[in-house]
Formats: C-alpha cells, sequence, structure tokens
C-alpha cells in the first residue's frame, strides 16, 4: 500500500509527549522517516515547523487540533491534523465510569460523531462544546460549568486552561486508529504531490529544452510562463515578468482578445521591435470557460532558413518518371493481375490508393502508372510526406505567397500542388499527414483549387493524385488518426501490393536480375548454382524489408564476390547474408489456384485464412467471427459457400 519509491520525510509536531511513541511505534517498517518535536506550546509551533522544513524538507508534516491549524497557515507544506476518535474519547473516559454524573468535551472547529454514544455506553453525561479561537474556549468553559460539569476533556490547550473553569481537565490522547487514519492520509497526499512534482519537472524540462519560445497567460491575461527561448525574445527574465500583464511584455500581443473570443489564431504574422514572428495563439479551456492563452512564437526568418535546408534534403525526386509498368519484373499471378489493373486504373484519373509493406515498390507502381497514363508527359511530382516537419508542410504543399513572411521569396513560392499542374502528385505515407493537413487536402480533392499561406487568391490546379502508405490506412482511420471523409476520397482505386513473401516465386528472378545488374562486366554469372541451392535459400527467407531487403543483399552480394574470385556464389553468400526469420511470420502457406484472375485468388485466401483459424480456435465460430471483424452470420455463409464447416469438410 506504502511503497512506490523513495522513502517520504514526515515532521510531528506533537502537543504532548505520548504522541510522539505512538507515531514512532506505528510507522517503523513504513517507507518514511519520522522527526520528532515535542511538547511544542501553540505559540511555538509555526517557528518549530519553519525550521523543520528548512533542516528536514518533510514532505508532511503531523501536529493536533489547533496547533495543526496555526502551523498550517504559517507553512506551504501539507499539514495532516490527528484526529480525535470516538474511541479515544471512550477510552479516556472509561475510568471515569460510575464516580462522576456529568462532563464536558471540547473539540476544535467541528463535532464528533458518535459522542452521545459514548455517554450512553459509560452512563455518563457528555456535553460537547466546539471552539475556534482561545476567547471562545474561555466562554465555554465557563458555561460547562455553570451547567453542572464535573470534569473537562479535549486537547492539550483545554488543560492548560483548567484554571479557568476550575474543573480538572483531562487530555483526550490520540489512539492507534487515530494516528493510523494520519498516516494513511499523509502517505496518499504525499504520493500526489510526488507524482505531480514529477509531471512539472518533466514540463519544465520540455519547455526549457524546445527552440520555440512560449508563454501562457492566466483567465486575467496575466503572464505564468515564460519558457527560456521566450525570455531570450523578449529580452526579459521570467522572474520580473511573470505576475504581469502580457500587453506590457510581448509587444502587439492579442492575448487579450484571445482570451475574449476564446478563438485560436494561428499562423498570425506579429511585428516584436521590428522582427517579424509567426505567432500562434491558443486559448486554454476548462469546462467550456476561457481560463487563459498559451502562445508559441517563431521568428520568420528562422522559419525560412529551415526551409531552405528541407529544400536541400527532402526527397523530392523531380518532375520526371524512371520506370514504366513494364520495368516490374514478376512471374507471380497476383502481380501480374495488379500490373493489369494499375494499366486499366492509369487510363482514368481518379486517385489511387496503393497500400502495402514498406520496400514493396509503391512508388515503382506510382511511377508506372503516370507513365502509362494520359499525364505521361506532365509532370510527376512525389513527394515524402513524413520527411516534411510539421512547421513546414502546408508552406511546402500549398506554396506561400509573397510577404507572407520575412524573408519569403519577392514573387512567393509555388507549393507541390502547383508543381505537380497538369501531372501527377504522389503523396508517399500519406498517413503520417497531420489532421489540419488533411482537411486541407481533402478541400483539394474536392475543389481542385488552392490558397497559398499568407494568400487570398484561388487558384485551380489540374493534377492526378496517387497516394502510398505502409499502414492499414483503414485502421488507422478508425483509431481516429485519419479523417474518415479524406479515407474515402483517397481509396477511390485501391491497389494492395503483397508482400515478397507471398509471391516466393519472385524471390529467385528479381535476386538475378539485381546480381547482374550489380556484378563486374566479366564476371560469369553462374546460371546452375544460383537457380538451385541458393535460390532455394532465398526462397525460404520471409525477407520482412521486402525487395528493398533483398536488392541489397544482392548489392552485398556482388560486391563480394567482385573481390572473392575463385568461391562459391553460395559460401560467399553465407558470408555477407544472415537471414533473420520474421517476427510473427506466418507458418503456414495458403495455396492460391493455378487458374483464374485476383477474385478467384482473394476467394481461395479467404477460404483457407477461415479455414486456419477455425481449426486454431477449435471450431469457435464467434471468436473467429470476432477476429475476422465480421458478423458471425456473415461467418457462417462463408463456411457454408465453402464448405468449411465440419459437415462440409473433405
Amino acid at each position: 500500500m506504502y511503497n512506490d519509491g523513495e522513502p517520504f520525510a514526515f515532521s510531528l509536531i506533537a502537543p504532548y509527549g505520548n504522541m510522539a511513541a505512538l507515531f514512532a511505534q506505528y510507522v517503523a517498517g513504513l517507507p518514511c522517516t519520522l522527526s520528532v518535536r515535542e511538547g511544542v506550546a501553540l505559540d511555538e509551533a509555526p517557528g518549530i515547523a519553519l525550521q523543520e522544513i528548512a533542516e528536514k524538507k518533510p514532505d508532511i508534516i503531523f501536529s493536533r487540533g489547533g496547533t495543526a491549524d496555526y502551523i498550517r497557515s504559517a507553512v506551504d507544506v501539507p499539514v495532516v491534523s490527528i484526529p480525535t476518535t470516538a474511541i479515544d474519547l471512550l477510552r479516556t473516559l472509561q475510568p471515569f465510569a460510575g464516580k462522576v454524573r456529568k462532563v464536558a468535551f471540547f473539540h476544535y472547529q467541528q463535532y464528533l460523531p458518535e459522542v452521545q454514544l459514548v455517554s450512553r455506553t459509560l452512563g455518563i453525561a457528555i456535553d460537547e462544546y466546539v471552539f475556534h479561537t482561545k476567547e471562545e474556549l474561555v466562554s465555554h468553559m465557563i458555561e460547562a460549568k455553570a451547567k453542572g460539569a464535573e470534569l473537562t476533556l479535549g486537547g492539550i490547550l483545554v488543560v492548560r486552561m483548567r484554571d479557568v473553569s476550575g474543573l480538572e481537565g483531562i487530555l483526550v490522547e490520540a489512539g492507534e486508529a487515530a494516528v493510523q487514519q494520519a498516516v494513511a492520509e499523509a502517505f496518499s497526499i504525499a504520493r500526489i504531490r510526488r507524482v505531480e512534482r514529477q509531471r512539472q519537472a518533466r514540463m519544465r524540462t520540455i519547455l526549457d529544452s524546445v527552440t520555440e519560445s512560449i508563454i501562457a497567460t492566466d483567465e486575467n491575461n496575466t503572464l505564468t510562463l515564460i519558457n527560456p527561448a521566450a525570455e531570450k525574445l523578449l529580452g526579459v527574465k521570467a522572474e520580473d515578468a511573470l505576475g504581469l500583464d502580457a500587453r506590457s511584455v510581448v509587444p502587439n500581443t492579442r492575448t487579450a482578445e484571445v482570451l475574449r473570443s476564446g478563438q485560436a489564431e494561428l499562423n498570425d504574422i506579429q511585428d516584436m521591435g521590428g522582427t517579424m514572428i509567426v505567432t500562434n495563439r491558443v486559448p486554454i479551456t476548462v469546462a467550456g470557460k476561457t481560463v487563459g492563452v498559451v502562445c508559441t512564437f517563431n521568428e520568420a526568418d528562422r522559419i525560412q532558413r529551415a526551409e531552405q535546408n528541407l529544400r536541400g534534403s527532402l526527397r523530392v525526386k523531380g518532375f520526371k518518371t524512371r520506370y514504366r509498368l513494364d520495368d516490374i519484373t514478376t512471374r507471380d499471378t497476383a502481380m501480374l493481375a495488379l500490373k493489369e489493373l494499375a494499366g486499366l486504373y492509369a487510363a482514368t484519373d481518379a486517385t489511387i490508393l496503393l497500400e502495402g509493406e514498406s520496400g514493396t515498390g509503391k512508388e515503382l507502381f506510382a511511377q508506372g502508372i503516370h507513365s502509362a497514363g494520359n499525364r505521361a508527359k506532365g509532370p510527376f511530382v512525389a513527394v515524402n510526406c513524413a520527411a516534411i516537419p510539421e512547421s513546414l508542410l502546408e508552406s511546402e504543399l500549398f506554396g506561400y505567397e509573397e510577404g507572407a513572411f520575412t524573408g519569403a521569396k519577392r514573387q512567393g513560392k509555388s507549393g507541390f500542388f502547383e508543381m505537380a499542374h497538369k501531372g501527377t502528385l504522389f503523396l508517399d505515407e500519406v498517413g503520417e499527414l497531420p489532421l489540419p493537413i488533411q482537411a486541407r487536402l481533402l478541400r483539394v480533392l474536392q475543389e481542385r483549387e488552392i490558397i497559398r499561406v499568407g494568400g487570398a487568391r484561388v487558384i485551380p490546379v489540374d493534377m492526378r493524385i496517387i497516394c502510398a502508405t505502409n499502414r492499414d490506412l483503414a485502421a488507422w482511420t478508425d483509431s481516429g488518426n485519419f479523417r474518415q471523409d479524406l479515407y474515402y476520397r483517397l481509396n477511390v482505386l485501391p491497389l494492395g501490393i503483397p508482400p515478397l513473401r507471398e509471391r516466393k516465386e519472385d524471390i529467385p528472378l528479381l535476386a538475378a536480375a539485381f546480381l547482374r545488374a550489380n556484378l563486374p562486366a566479366d564476371f560469369p554469372f553462374p546460371e546452375g548454382e544460383f537457380f538451385g541451392e541458393i535460390a532455394a535459400a532465398l526462397r525460404g527467407h520471409d525477407w520482412p524489408g521486402n525487395v528493398r531487403e533483398l536488392r541489397n543483399v544482392m548489392e552485398r552480394l556482388a560486391i563480394a564476390a567482385s573481390v572473392l574470385p575463385g568461391k562459391s556464389l553460395k559460401s560467399i553468400l553465407s558470408q555477407v547474408w544472415t537471414p533473420v526469420k520474421r517476427q510473427g511470420a506466418p507458418n503456414r502457406d495458403i495455396p492460391l489456384p493455378e487458374k483464374g484472375g485476383l477474385k478467384e485468388m482473394t476467394r481461395a485466401f479467404e477460404r483457407e485464412a477461415i479455414r486456419a483459424l477455425l481449426d486454431e480456435h477449435g471450431q469457435n465460430q464467434v471468436k473467429v467471427a470476432g477476429i475476422l471483424g465480421i458478423s458471425r452470420m456473415s461467418l457462417w455463409r462463408k463456411i457454408q459457400e465453402d464448405g468449411n464447416g465440419p459437415d462440409g469438410e473433405a
């Protein structure tokens, strides 16, 4: 219950000695340290507490009644008050049962439950008085004596003031249950505070390490956060600026306007003492109410420099294609059907979605489709969406107008959509697009027009869009990471490219082509050796990196073969390649029909997949339907159609 990391530090400021002994006994063995100050008078308690904080740095301070409240008003460390329980009262009064008829019980700030139950149990009348101040206690004590009380009971203050009433004062000491309750509360508070401190430390580290300038305000437009980058940009120290109105620190800020409107202002150009800044202002909303604003700042020329660096490293592969559909080497029936389908798709301008694992040749298909279509003479603009930082993605895709920010080209800049006019735009890794850009892409697909960043002019664009992803885009959409409406717009003409492990007969064919292309011209290609044991070894590998991995292995083999003359290719291959089995690779081959098109092959795959899952899960149709994401009735129909059920097995 208590063990969750480093021991907590506790301090006990005890008005009387017995409390310290009980506390020390109870916490022994618990993950905490306990510092004790005994016999502390009420007026001494705050000073003692401050000494403890300076010397012991406690997570929690314990004390009792008015002493705890007095300490709490003077320190910023949590103070846990040790309660008085009905058990404590019963234990204190029990020796007086049958000896006194009426007592007065004084309790600080609140009534104690079950006092009358104690009264009935012991046969002693108990008048309970609640007090908040010393003066109020004096008044109650005089009243209690007038009403016939024979004893007074309460905390240490009641005992020390017995001269006021002239009655004997009995101390109600904390028992084990009260200590247990206080310790449990202390651990709970200390644990929550530790988690919060860790969270704040992580957040502070993030804010201090980012190069972007960040400030935040509260609902009164008072600055509550300034990170080091913002200190440098604004020329202020955080300790001097925090607590001031944002308008007195940030030139031309609009945080007050965002507080009033509750509407974000994004990519706004702000003049800060002659420096042009790209600013985002976002309201902080709690329960529908705007309670502050967070602002981020970037110098416009810094964004421009990043953009210029990006242009040197971005994988924009030019405006011409290198490959045609005929360059896709295959003997696999499924791949041949895909090539034929791609040729049919090329004759249209509809959007194509290529799905497949990394390295399966999605861009090869994209270039082949472009080359086979009626836009072959137009540009082919290939963009890797995952390679562009989110802060630059919008201006790269849509371009920007002159004067959009400092350092922008005088005539503005065309984005990739404009560059692909009359041609094809290939968006690789489209599933990585952030949601705001997805919304703008959807509009382009619907309206075939764009607006540059910083502009108001609508620019028509005429291009064909081909997208590719190595994700399961339907599942990515269901998880909320991809817009559903955009998914339907992209998935007009889908092409699913199978991984290399599902086209085993293509492996030797592709490997031979890659090896021949990389061997020296005077190196004889060993046909018999290659298409024998080597081809069998290559077919036995799952190739998680697909064609790209196979090409790399063959290039490595060609280099090694050229510098190790006289050695067999098999021996060289064993030196340069150690196949690693793909995690989760299927351990059953699904036979495909020797004749028929893609539809027949799909049904064969579906039939064998259902059979395999039924075997694996003991013919449990409910479980298999859940795994496949279909209804039990749909699964039953498929079983009956294909004879997969127990009644239809051969």
